[in-house]
């Protein structure tokens, strides 16, 4: 009998860490597999999970023998969202590895404002500062202590792996073959830049022309009251996030002085 094929890792986010690109690296890989599509959200939309176990698994029907099998949602950090993500996740993988992708809070913020104007239809907003007002995920999103506590509440910490975005661009082989180290496959293995996918690396305006918006004009300039208010939300959450992975309050600047 075939033995049950079921996903053993997750790349939870963070949105605009370099996921995509560690995900498609992932699958070019021997011992590795992903699911059919990126971002199932099977854990943290209702509605996706409401079709079933099973229904989820067909994303895996094709993997054959691999060792690390598994799939990358961003919603998966977005605690505050969805709310049953990770008991959703402990109850059906119980021994799951966790990935989860981090960067400057302030410039991820920036890029998922750009991929909102950019991936979304309908009114852009004018500026980062009015993004960060009205659509305060965007910001939940750089909460990197809560959302690594949550899970660490249910995974032990040995089962989660931090991936730091700068490292990643800086040596991409170097921290990719880390990766297949705490995914026990072989971690000899060179990736495959050639099979990468990324989120579009065009600007702004080349992929807002594309999409016959090019009336929108993006504002990543920050206010500096905004800039101040944001810092003041997050400071606690990312200094904590810093020190207990031994990084100094000044990994990302000087944004915590």
């Amino acid at each position: 009998m075939r033995k049950k094929i079921e996903p053993n890792f997750f790349i939870i986010g963070a949105a605009k860490a370099a996921t995509t690109s560690l995900n498609s690296l992932l699958a070019s890989h021997p011992q590795a597999a992903i699911a059919r599509v990126k971002e199932p959200h099977f854990f943290s939309f209702d509605h996706v999970y409401e079709l079933g176990w099973k229904k989820y698994l067909t994303l895996f029907s094709h993997c054959r023998g691999q060792k690390a099998i598994g799939e990358a949602s961003t919603s998966y950090s977005r605690i505050r969202y969805h709310k049953s993500t990770v008991d959703r996740m402990k109850e059906h993988v119980p021994n799951a590895r966790i990935i989860y992708m981090v960067r400057h809070p302030l410039e991820r913020m920036e890029s998922a404002y750009v991929e909102h104007a950019c991936t979304r239809v309908g009114v852009a907003f004018p500026s980062i500062n009015d993004a960060i007002r009205q659509q305060p995920m965007i910001l939940d999103s750089s909460r990197y202590w809560e959302v690594f506590d949550a899970y660490r509440q249910k995974f032990d910490e040995s089962r989660i792996k931090i991936v730091w975005f700068e490292e990643y661009i800086a040596d991409t082989t170097a921290v990719f073959q880390d990766v297949c180290r705490f995914l026990e496959i072989d971690d000899s293995v060179i990736p495959d830049f050639e099979r990468e996918r990324t989120n579009s690396r065009e600007n702004a305006s080349t992929r807002l022309a594309k999409l016959g918006r090019s009336d929108v004009v993006l504002n990543t300039t920050w206010d500096a009251a905004v800039r101040l208010w944001v810092l003041d939300q997050i400071r606690d959450d990312n200094c904590r996030f810093l020190s207990h992975f031994g990084r100094p309050r000044d990994y990302w600047g000087d944004l915590f002085n």
